[in-house]
């Protein structure tokens, strides 16, 4: 069997990456691309609702990249203030790990440290990266004033209150996005004011907003709705077909439904789900200590996939059950066979939530 999880790894964060060196702000701001600043920059004047600010990034877009580092040094505290607010509250724990273990060579299992979260560090410019396969190691690395920044946040309980509050927000909305793959803003906020609690629907809107900074679900404005849609719709105008193909009314679950649909757990009750597993245990023995490997990356992944192309998701599970299982071409169609039928169980996005 392959060691899948050393796969996504080498995949996502790539191999034996250049080696970083300790440097200071100057230095590091200066060795970054321009468009990653503006990308830092941006961000923080969403989040904060400063729209003079934005105004100021916006024009910066067209200066020399010393005045868009100069105004960077300056909003510092703002920046990386703003990414506290947003960022899943278990990532803080992760967070304070990176920057105990700030710049030294650490195996990955001992980090604690989701993958997910390193990417997220790497694609807004707060750290560098430096992985290496064989050793299964990691060096992360940022300047001494993000350490000192970051630490005055995780002291600044107002700013945890709040990242609590959002991710109590955004952590059902992303649950109902995921079930329904396009909601608008009014079912979103119909269903959240019944199950979650009061809130202005402007201030609903503009979590959601911000986080999708992050997250990278997508918001539309389609015939006077607000649609907001999974990540899954890279295009518009294939959302905008997506959402006008569903004739359907949305289904209604739980708050506890909607998050195990979210996460995939909810399959995991499905009895095509558990015919799945029973094959695989019944043919290929010793198969329950990757069990997790194969829910998440087969199993979740095809799921995902299906809704919007049944296709795409054959294509996928068929070129990544062989990283993972040694079969031949009958046995992969036997195990697609019984995907397709877990699909078959599952809320369909295509259907509003509907089996």
């Amino acid at each position: 069997m392959i060691e899948l999880e050393q796969i996504i790894k080498e995949e996502l964060l790539g191999v034996n990456n250049k080696k970083i060196k300790e440097e200071n702000l100057k230095e590091y701001l200066t060795s970054l691309k321009k468009e990653e600043l503006i990308k830092m920059a941006i961000s923080q004047t969403f989040i904060d609702k400063n729209y003079f600010d934005l105004y100021k990034v916006n024009n910066l877009k067209n200066k020399a990249k010393k005045e868009i580092i100069d105004y960077i040094t300056e909003k510092l505290d703002k920046i990386l203030e703003s990414f506290i607010k947003i960022i899943k509250t278990e990532e803080i724990e992760q967070l304070e790990n990176v920057i105990k273990n700030n710049g030294k060579k650490i195996l990955f299992d001992d980090l604690k440290v989701s993958i997910r979260f390193i990417l997220l560090l790497k694609n807004f410019s707060l750290a560098k990266v430096e992985y290496k396969n064989k050793e299964d190691s990691l060096k992360i690395f940022m300047p001494k004033e993000f350490v000192d920044i970051f630490n005055n946040c995780f002291k600044n309980k107002k700013l945890l209150e709040l990242n609590n509050y959002n991710n109590k927000v955004y952590n059902y909305v992303r649950d109902v996005i995921n079930t329904y793959g396009i909601v608008t803003l009014d079912k979103l906020y119909e269903l959240f004011e019944s199950q979650m609690f009061k809130i202005d629907k402007k201030d609903l809107k503009h979590i959601i907003e911000i986080v999708t900074i992050y997250e990278e679900e997508h918001i539309y404005e389609y015939n006077g709705e607000t649609l907001l849609c999974s990540v899954e719709f890279g295009d518009e105008d294939y959302a905008l077909y997506f959402y006008d193909s569903q004739k359907m009314d949305y289904k209604r679950y739980s708050k506890e439904d909607y998050k195990n649909i979210s996460s995939f757990k909810y399959v995991e009750k499905l009895k095509a789900y558990k015919k799945f597993v029973n094959y695989l245990c019944r043919n290929y023995g010793g198969i329950s200590e990757d069990l997790e490997y194969i829910n998440d990356f087969i199993v979740y992944d095809y799921l995902a996939s299906a809704q919007t192309s049944i296709e795409t998701a054959d294509y996928n599970f068929r070129a990544n059950i062989v990283k993972i299982l040694e079969v031949n071409n009958g046995e992969i169609e036997e195990l697609l066979k019984l995907m397709k039928n877990i699909f078959k169980e599952y809320p369909k996005w295509i259907k509003r939530g509907n089996v």
